[in-house]
């Protein structure tokens, strides 16, 4: 779709089958996650000679796999790509060359299925002992809706995938957003879940309304606020179908994963 011949190479092939296939196609760049090879530093000392990008999703800083930005062999990459953008000072201390590109997703998965929502809140995401915000948030959600609310993905993050998710969310009044803390950062629940056609109600995060306009938000840790909230587009329909819509324009329009795509490609070539 971007115009570009792409080689895409398993991770579970043995170090000299991947760097066979790198020289034999001789790419202007070699893109990974994570680089999850059996030998990273070796895959990565043979790649010195391409311009190498890496790109996740993950939160490192202030968090439990902040250690993985001194020691992988991923964060050697010429250019480092995340979803964080509270801590350019912090990349750039580490003689990480980082830049944010936020979330996108594929424009065949942006649409709203033609479903009556019940009035249920749902939850899609596992259980992150690490994260307690998340643990207290949806303990809340239980003790005040416990016949509304369901909780997928709790013990397996596999459980709803594709359609059956834009189903899931199209058939729930309210979807339940969380990502770890941390200013101007967010996890692909926002997207993933606007762009498929759910109410998303997230807690504030610094920078979060001004790329997501029209998403609900409440604020953080105040747990009374958020049930004002959901009990007001419990009663309000024709507004809450108001903002989905918008919402799901407002995707399409600006953070599909060929958008994203293009943005590296800007920084890159």
């Amino acid at each position: 779709m971007l115009g570009l011949e792409v080689q895409r190479i398993s991770e579970h092939l043995i170090t000299h089958q991947i760097c066979g296939l790198i020289d034999g196609f001789d790419p202007d760049f070699v893109l990974w996650t994570k680089l999850s090879v059996s030998e990273p530093s070796k895959v990565r000392d043979f790649m010195k000679k391409y311009k190498t990008v890496c790109w996740v999703f993950d939160l490192y800083f202030d968090y439990q796999r902040e250690y993985r930005l001194k020691t992988h062999p991923a964060f050697t990459a010429d250019y480092v790509f995340t979803t964080d953008n509270g801590h350019q000072k912090q990349f750039e201390a580490l003689g990480i060359n980082h830049r944010c590109v936020r979330q996108g997703i594929w424009h065949e998965q942006c649409y709203l299925e033609p479903i009556n929502a019940r009035d249920e809140i749902v939850f899609v995401g596992s259980e992150n002992l690490h994260n307690k915000d998340r643990q207290r948030q949806l303990e809340f959600i239980q003790r005040n809706y416990p016949v509304e609310f369901r909780w997928y993905g709790r013990f397996n993050t596999h459980d709803v995938r594709e359609e059956r998710l834009n189903q899931l969310y199209s058939s729930a009044k309210i979807v339940i957003g969380d990502s770890v803390y941390s200013p101007f950062y967010w996890s692909n629940r926002v997207v993933e879940t606007l762009g498929r056609g759910g109410f998303l109600i997230h807690q504030e995060v610094e920078g979060i309304k001004e790329e997501y306009p029209f998403l609900i938000t409440y604020k953080r840790g105040d747990f009374n606020n958020l049930k004002d909230i959901i009990n007001h587009y419990f009663l309000n329909e024709q507004e809450r179908q108001s903002i989905i819509k918008k919402n799901l324009e407002w995707v399409k329009n600006n953070y599909t994963s060929e958008k994203k795509c293009q943005e590296i490609l800007n920084f890159i070539l």
